[in-house]
């Protein structure tokens, strides 16, 4: 018996292999963790290293070989603390200190990046869209 999801923001996750991932695919790099999803970028194997999307990440996978792949995310960090505002400035609770950090601090770059090297018979957690 299959019932239809009432609310077509329910996540579902499921494992692939990694030589299935592709641009867009939201992936969970730490799974049964803390959860750290990101966006992939792009993915370079052997077969396909895909030079045009990033020239440094085709070269890696033409150094570790037919093995592995190299998938390029979003680097965007968390921010797990509270945020308020102080003469117009953005601050971040910092439980571990006597004083509060700028939210600038906390912030990734707009355009960061992580590069990961898998194995072509990992499963790779992702998030249906």
């Amino acid at each position: 018996m299959t019932s239809e999801i009432a609310d077509s923001r329910a996540v579902t996750e499921y494992r692939i292999a990694a030589t299935a991932l592709r641009a867009g695919d939201l992936i969970n790099t730490s799974p049964g963790a803390d959860e750290d999803w990101q966006q992939v970028l792009s993915v370079h194997t052997l077969e396909q290293p895909h030079a045009e999307a990033d020239a440094e990440a085709a070269a890696l996978v033409r150094q570790v070989g037919d093995r592995y792949l190299a998938v390029r995310m979003t680097d965007v960090a968390p921010v797990d603390s509270p945020v308020y505002f102080a003469n117009g400035a953005g601050l971040v609770y910092d439980s571990d200190s006597d004083s509060d950090r700028p939210l600038s601090e906390v912030l990734t770059g707009p355009n960061a990046v992580r590069t990961f090297l898998f194995t072509r018979y990992e499963l790779v957690t992702v998030r249906a869209q």
